[in-house]
């Protein structure tokens, strides 16, 4: 057991690595640092599902997340091969076999970049199965939380850094894209405020948590040395964090960010009770829960408000005269004569150019509809919203149980709901998601949440099977009698 336990914990610590490296190469957008990722997270997964065998707590979920990703996966697949239904050939292929004589008879308009597109779903699935493999105690999943909170929190300063020092540069290369603004180790500056407004969150919870013990804000005796250390660097990278997201100028990554600390930070104030108030009832629970609710809204607002003056500024600039409308409109166009079938998932880049308006202009590629939930609707189907609601079914129902159920670490089923809101809300205005780095740090960061949550129905198995056979008999004779 011994043996099984200390290897786990080699592979929690290999994953979390794994992870972070896989958010620094630019987001993991190139061909060569994405395959090298993705072959050691497929051995990894590979290996921990061999020697270790299904989760033990968090099963349900990881059987779900696995259903939806084969299911999601054949079909990919099916939008690849001949069909002999005409009502789903995408039109595409009628007008080439008139004019060139070849037809394809799929769905996607483009089989190939269908088929490598695949992979942009399996290694985040895999991400996510993984981490609920390893992270199968409360101690290691938030392990697992804590360094990717030091590496959002190390990244923001290296972001800081390399913005102040060096602003034409992009990690060991020439910037050319978003020359005022900070992207840390991603091209686009969106990515980089949904990573940082992330990372803020993680870095937040930890340091209330070892702050409130330092402090004596807690019932728990007074805090050691290592919480007060805990607390100061913590609050220092969540500090960096916050302050890097303002220098993203990103208008919807400051909003998303707001409204994900709105879920965490009343909870984590209201956890930081001195013992004086805590032997008093002087001070009304919902009234103060009221005031901490709205010490944490202004905060916030506050903090937008004197460092995040530049997005501010570009947002009165620009007003609504911003590209993604228009793409949206042609993106709804298509949509509306491929909403069935799809046009094949990862083809948006060659199906939007057949829609696209004089209105968007005529320069430049779109290949992003800067929306990510129209881009998956209108390249796998009507698959799309289905597997989406049945993945946000579930991770609210996890979220419930933890919340309900771990009184003590109820914070972390909060930071997972706070999480989650703040990437899908940015999702619906960019692309975040589609980056494979950040995709695979924010999967990693739901499956140690997600495993701390469904922690209690494992102490419960677990105490049923020990108790002895004559309890057993009483537990069934009370139950009959009632």
């Amino acid at each position: 057991m011994a043996v099984t336990d200390t290897l786990k914990s080699i592979f929690a610590g290999l994953y979390s690595a794994l992870v972070l490296a896989a958010v620094v190469p630019f987001g993991l957008v190139d061909a060569t640092p994405f395959a090298v990722v993705a072959i050691c997270m497929f051995a990894l997964g590979g290996a921990a599902l061999l020697l270790f065998g299904e989760p033990r707590r968090g099963r349900w979920v990881f059987v779900w997340a696995l259903l939806l990703f084969i299911a999601t996966s054949v079909w990919i697949v099916i939008q690849t091969v001949h069909i002999p239904l005409p009502s789903l050939i995408n039109p595409i292929w009628k007008d080439a076999s008139v004019l060139i004589g070849v037809s394809r008879n799929t769905i996607s308009v483009a089989p190939t970049d269908t088929l490598d597109s695949l992979l942009y779903i399996a290694l985040p699935a895999m991400t996510f199965l993984t981490g609920l493999i390893i992270a199968d105690t409360d101690k290691r999943a938030r392990r697992i939380l804590v360094v990717l909170a030091i590496g959002a929190g190390l990244i923001s300063l290296f972001g800081l850094g390399q913005f102040l020092l060096f602003p034409k540069m992009l990690l060991t290369e020439n910037k050319r894209y978003y020359l005022d603004s900070l992207t840390a180790v991603f091209v686009n500056r969106n990515t980089a405020a949904t990573f940082l407004g992330l990372g803020f969150l993680l870095t937040a919870t930890f340091t209330s948590e070892n702050g409130r013990a330092y402090l004596g804000f807690s019932s728990a005796p007074p805090g050691t040395f290592n919480e007060g250390l805990g607390f100061w660097a913590f609050g220092s990278l969540s500090v960096s964090c916050l302050t890097a997201l303002m220098l993203t100028q990103s208008r919807a990554g400051l909003a998303v960010t707001g409204l994900g600390s709105v879920f965490l930070l009343p909870y984590l104030a209201s956890q930081w009770k001195s013992r004086r108030r805590l032997s008093s009832q002087a001070d009304h629970p919902m009234r103060r829960k009221w005031r901490l609710t709205a010490g944490a809204i202004v905060f916030v607002l506050l903090f937008i408000a004197i460092f995040g003056g530049r997005a501010v500024l570009r947002a009165d600039q620009r007003g609504t005269d911003d590209g993604r409308f228009c793409i949206w409109s042609d993106t709804v166009h298509a949509l509306s004569q491929n909403w069935l079938q799809g046009t094949g998932f990862g083809t948006f880049r060659t199906v939007y150019s057949a829609y696209r308006t004089a209105d968007c202009g005529i320069g430049g590629i779109v290949d992003r509809a800067h929306n990510s939930y129209l881009e998956g609707f209108l390249t796998l189907g009507m698959v799309f919203p289905i597997v989406a609601v049945l993945i946000f079914f579930v991770l609210i129902r996890t979220f419930w149980t933890g919340y309900r159920d771990r009184h003590r670490l109820r914070r972390y089923s909060i930071l997972g709901c706070a999480g989650t809101v703040l990437t899908a809300a940015h999702a619906t205005v960019d692309f975040s998601l589609q980056i494979p780095g950040f995709a695979i740090f924010f999967t990693a960061f739901l499956a140690a949440v997600v495993s701390i949550c469904c922690g209690r129905e494992e102490r419960v198995i677990e105490n049923r099977g020990r108790e002895s056979p004559e309890l057993k008999i009483g537990r069934s004779v009370g139950l009959s009698e009632i």
